[in-house]
């Protein structure tokens, strides 16, 4: 069963900005940029209680380092999972990243994304899309709501589903029919 919730876009910002200080706090040494992206970085859009976040990595040789420093923080490692230039990290339990103050984290998706990647300007464009069009947040939140409802929807199968709407978001945006394409294949 897939949970969505509708939380103030308050709360998740918040939550957002004290992991981004962890994470600055920990690679304070290296040229990168935070993004809280996904549905909890849009206002009035319902969405699984999960923080996504991509760190931009403007050197690509500093990726090990970059990897090593999240490990200490307690991340697990899970490589690209397929998709170049964006390397995904896993909560080893709620107390990740850890901190002095032994804290309780929310659940979130931690990625590392080159900042030439698709993937970062596919999350990138994506989230100002709907930052810039209320129907198009609606229309989302129809969608998310339709697919939950369906009896046995797995999360695969409700990443899958979704993947049309927001392939025909991208297509009016800045991407090229071959962007489009590896976006599809990355997520079937």
């Amino acid at each position: 069963m897939i949970d969505l919730v509708e939380i103030k876009h308050e709360t998740w910002k918040f939550e957002f900005e004290k992991l981004k200080k962890v994470y600055t706090t920990k690679l304070h040494s290296y040229h990168i940029d935070i993004e809280h992206i996904g549905s909890t970085a849009i206002a009035a859009l319902i969405c699984k209680p999960i923080i996504d976040i991509d760190i931009i990595l403007y050197d690509k040789n500093l990726i090990t380092q970059i990897s090593s420093n999240l490990e200490q923080l307690g991340y697990i490692s899970k490589g690209n999972q397929g998709i170049e230039g964006r390397f995904a990290f896993k909560q080893q339990s709620a107390f990740v990243p850890f901190t002095n103050q032994y804290t309780k984290w929310p659940s979130h998706h931690l990625y590392v994304c080159f900042s030439d990647s698709l993937a970062l300007k596919n999350h990138l464009l994506f989230k100002q899309a709907l930052l810039n069009n209320q129907n198009l947040v609606e229309q989302y939140n129809l969608l998310k709501k339709k697919l939950v409802a369906e009896k046995g929807i797995s999360r695969e199968l409700y990443t899958k589903k979704k993947t049309d709407f927001i392939l025909n978001v991208l297509s009016k945006l800045d991407f090229s029919i071959e962007e489009i394409n590896a976006i599809k294949i990355a997520n079937s």
